[in-house]
């Protein structure tokens, strides 16, 4: 309302005139080397004797010289992110304003990644940076080579940070068009002379920006550098560096399928596959009777997430019993058919899940239907009924998927045998040593 309005533009402004208190539990960052250090215009202002330096030799400390400015650059978005968005944040909350927006639920973990970066500098950078002002010597690239040798463990708080990043931005993007409370001081904010001009969502993605910017640093380094220890020393950073943004991708996307699986499943509802004959059968019953598609792919690693193959609308006939209309869903290990009732847009699984490995399928002279047979663990038939798609191509649409479910299936399970038999080998020449 137009009082809370009045509140929050009094409170920024006086945050304008007289700065942000430091609130309870909150980690300002110290203004000290990590932040405030001023760095020469160009390292040739360090090094004696560039003059005489070769141009590749002069090109490396260049690409030395950007890793280390970039660095700094980026560690004062951090800062003000810290220091200018969350600090300010916590400040509203403080006398009752905004509460309602916790600052993990938009900047995620970025306390730890500040943690990260002044470990870095004052480990690596820093370090670099004295000697060569003391010693008037070139940067030395091996120095930059061993002080990320353990990039993934030290850049480990990355990987939340990417994972959350998305859900931070829709939180952000919601908060804008719903909260004018937010807006006026977000505005506030992005208007700030330590802010630069720079958008909120600008902001939110910088650290996914800075880790991918690693390797194409070191790569920039290695192309000027002729000793072959060195040489050796930042491939095996670059390959470190490269497999770590391949492993966030990685788990990127397991949450992107995982979320998409939870969204397919919230419109599967009942599970109505077994009639009972009394109630008392049904009260034991109904506790057996809740599918969970969100459950692990069982023979297979965790790093499978079960998908959506394919869905759609046919007519099934099971038995002696008249065609029924049914909606199909094919996931990567299971098969569902359900129906939908007239008051419920979700469907109803009515026949047990067909584990995909166990179906038999087979085309019929029907044109556009198809058998599917399901084998129990003795190879025998327990189940048979026919499926009959809109037309011939979606038949084999269906035809071609399940075949195809069935055969990369059986791939994801050979590799889980695999892999463990070699771990148990591990573990027996462990035991035997």
């Amino acid at each position: 309302d137009s009082f809370q309005v009045e509140r929050l533009k009094e409170a920024l402004y006086s945050y304008s005139m007289f700065g942000l208190r430091q609130p309870q539990n909150h980690q300002k960052v110290r203004e000290g080397e990590e932040t405030r250090i001023n760095l020469e215009r160009s390292w040739k202002e360090i090094v004696e004797g560039y003059q005489k330096m070769t141009k590749k030799e002069s090109h490396q400390q260049e690409a030395i010289w950007e890793l280390l400015c970039t660095e700094l650059s980026y560690m004062e978005s951090l800062r003000v992110i810290n220091d200018l968005f969350i600090c300010g944040l916590l400040n509203l909350q403080e006398i009752g304003l905004l509460t309602q927006v916790k600052a993990e639920l938009l900047f995620g973990n970025i306390q730890q990644l500040i943690l990260t970066h002044q470990t870095i500098w004052k480990e690596v950078m820093s370090p670099a940076i004295q000697e060569a002002r003391q010693t008037r010597k070139p940067f030395d690239p091996l120095h930059f080579a061993e002080g990320f040798r353990t990039f993934p463990e030290q850049f480990k708080p990355y990987i939340q940070y990417c994972l959350d990043e998305e859900t931070c931005m829709k939180f952000a993007r919601d908060q804008l068009k719903e909260n004018e409370l937010f807006n006026i001081y977000v505005r506030w904010a992005e208007n700030h002379k330590q802010c630069g001009r720079l958008r909120l969502s600008d902001m939110l993605v910088k650290p996914h920006q800075r880790i991918t910017k690693y390797p194409l640093l070191f790569k920039a380094i290695l192309k000027r550098t002729d000793d072959p220890y060195t040489q050796e020393a930042l491939i095996n950073n670059i390959t470190s560096m490269e497999n770590f943004l391949r492993h966030i991708n990685f788990q990127m996307q397991l949450k992107e399928e995982h979320q998409k699986l939870i969204i397919t499943a919230k419109r599967i509802g009942g599970y109505e596959v077994v009639e009972s004959s009394t109630d008392e059968v049904e009260k034991n019953v109904k506790k057996f009777c809740m599918l969970d598609l969100t459950s692990p792919i069982i023979g297979v690693g965790p790093e499978n997430i079960r998908q959506l193959l394919l869905e759609g609308a046919m007519k099934m006939k099971d038995g002696k019993d008249s065609k029924m209309e049914v909606h199909c869903f094919l996931f990567t290990d299971v098969f569902l058919i359900t129906k939908t009732g007239k008051k419920s847009e979700k469907g109803k699984v009515i026949r047990q899940p067909f584990m995909v490995e166990k179906m038999i399928c087979q085309e019929l002279k029907d044109p556009g239907s198809f058998l599917i047979i399901y084998l129990n663990e003795f190879h025998c038939a327990v189940s048979a009924f026919t499926l009959q798609a809109p037309n011939s191509r979606i038949c084999k649409e269906w035809m071609n998927t399940i075949l195809n479910a069935k055969k990369q299936l059986e791939k994801m399970k050979i590799k889980e045998e695999c892999w463990a038999m070699e771990l148990r080998r591990t573990l027996e020449d462990i035991e035997s040593q």
